[in-house]
């Protein structure tokens, strides 16, 4: 890692540059407007709207790796450069051909600009200020998020190519200041890729990833089984492999350093906890209590921005030892504090009433993120910060995933476990209310409450107790599951602190 003092304006700079891969969330707020202009319907709107998630899990790694083989402010510029292509193709596709292509590269070209900004960080920073510098990278990242996503939403009001043509024309706007803000970065040209674990763990993600987007299907169906077993699967095939490789991804030692897996545990713990609050309070304010999507981007702001700016703390108070284990066990007992508030939410809760548990959440995610992200760095031998750093997008990947799916099934299956008794509750005759819980089934299972239309006000009202009481269900089971995986992570960090004075 450089010893070069950080300049000014460059990680700032670069935490802009790492929002532009949390922003193609618009995307998927113009997918609908989008799927009809173009015609897309079942399998292909499905495909559109997770394959630039796909995209980027499949070549994430090889970016990283490209950081460290050549320049890594050239491939930045490069994959600026993508994505405006990308995302200029889509936003000016006829058909549903090009948009797709559009989106596939968009996803490489974001997910190259994340980890070779993340990296980045760690080559501008000198060692002893690089907790500063990654509060405030994720600061700028989050709060670029935040301005571009309100824009966004607006522009998708208007026109889902407006929507999409937000990233590409942000992209143009960094791309000239890149040389300006950012020094030159040496490169390894001696580096030879590991293509048999670059393409086990591409297929493993894509493969995981396009399986627990079925969850909500059942954890039982083929859809969710086959392909999430055969990624699982495919990993420890990956695992494998590196261990007999004499040059792997990154060395396969650091599997068994405690700092390095308690990095990979807490990203997976918060980025979990992240999925299942954002999407599944933007599911109760738009199904149960009817916010428009402006209100909702709204009503998620305190979360947000404790998140952004509980970044910057964090980064000053952490220290290499005790004070990054105390920075983690405080993020962990924040967010598991919030996410219990959480499970006490009714159908009828105030928005008040979750400002609170939201500020919990948003604070907790920001004091696990600054140290698990410093962990990646510090723990990244030479040669290899690129591919260990572009794993904590890959394990980003993996929590988020999991918990979009499973907080959707989680809630579907708590809500509808006494639904039954409920229904009869209504005093209608038993054939009408098993049409009638029928109906309301199909309702919570799809996830359009609002669109659940010939039905009495009566069952809407069940339906939206029903959800609110799944809702609550599925934030105490996070709230555990985080508690144990944060538990765990405290652990791996306390050996990995032995193993590093053992070795002193």
């Amino acid at each position: 890692m450089s010893a070069q003092p950080t300049r000014a304006l460059a990680v700032p700079f670069l935490g802009v540059l790492a929002s532009l891969q949390l922003i193609p969330s618009v995307a998927n707020t113009a997918l609908v407007k989008a799927g009809q202009a173009l015609e897309m319907q079942g399998a292909t709107l499905a495909l559109a709207a997770s394959i630039s998630t796909l995209a980027q899990a499949a070549t994430v790694l090889l970016m990283g790796f490209l950081g460290d083989r050549t320049e890594r402010r050239q491939v930045l510029m490069a994959a600026l450069l993508m994505l405006i292509a990308g995302d200029g193709i889509a936003m000016a596709a006829p058909h549903a051909g090009l948009f797709l292509l559009g989106r596939a590269m968009a996803g490489i070209a974001v997910g190259a600009v994340l980890v070779l900004s993340f990296a980045a960080v760690g080559a501008v920073s000198r060692p002893d200020q690089l907790g500063k510098a990654l509060g405030v990278w994720h600061l700028c990242t989050i709060t670029g998020f935040i301005a571009a996503s309100l824009l966004g939403g607006l522009l998708a009001n208007s026109s889902w190519r407006l929507a999409l043509g937000l990233v590409p024309l942000l992209a143009l706007l960094c791309l000239p200041w890149l040389p300006l803000l950012l020094p030159q970065m040496p490169a390894n040209a001696k580096l030879k890729p590991d293509w048999p674990g670059l393409i086990s763990i591409a297929g493993a993600m894509v493969l995981f990833l396009s399986g627990v987007s079925h969850a909500i299907k059942g954890f039982s169906s083929p859809q969710f089984l086959v392909p999430t077993l055969s990624g699982v699967v495919l990993f420890g095939v990956h695992l494998l492999i590196e261990r007999g490789r004499q040059v792997p991804i990154f060395p396969f030692a650091l599997y068994r350093r405690g700092c390095f897996a308690a990095a990979i545990v807490s990203g997976i713990a918060g980025n979990f906890a992240w999925a299942v609050v954002q999407l599944q309070t933007s599911n109760f304010w738009q199904l149960v209590q009817h916010f428009s999507t402006a209100q909702v981007a709204l009503a998620q702001l305190p979360l947000l921005v404790c998140c952004a700016v509980g970044a910057v703390p964090a980064g000053r108070l952490m220290r290499a030892g005790r004070r990054t284990t105390q920075l983690m066990a405080g993020g962990t007992v924040s967010l598991v504090l919030g996410l219990l508030w959480f499970a006490a939410i009714r159908a009828d809760s105030s928005y008040s009433s979750l400002v609170m548990p939201m500020a919990l959440v948003g604070s907790g995610l920001a004091f696990m993120a600054v140290p698990q992200a410093a962990l990646f760095v510090q723990e990244a031998p030479p040669g290899s910060l690129g591919p260990v750093t572009a794993f904590r997008t890959t394990t980003g990947q993996f929590g988020f995933a999991l918990g979009f799916a499973a907080s959707g099934a989680m809630v579907d299956g708590f809500g509808s476990a006494n639904l039954h008794q409920q229904v009869l509750k209504l005093g209608s005759t038993t054939v009408w209310s098993s049409e009638l819980e029928a109906k309301v089934r199909a309702a919570l299972g799809s996830g359009m409450l609002s669109h659940a239309k010939g039905l009495p006000a009566q069952a809407i009202q069940l339906m939206s107790d029903t959800y609110a009481s799944g809702l609550a269900g599925t934030m105490l089971v996070a709230a555990l599951l985080v508690g144990l995986l944060g538990a765990i992570s405290l652990v791996l960090l306390v050996i990995g602190h032995q193993q590093h004075q053992a070795v002193e």
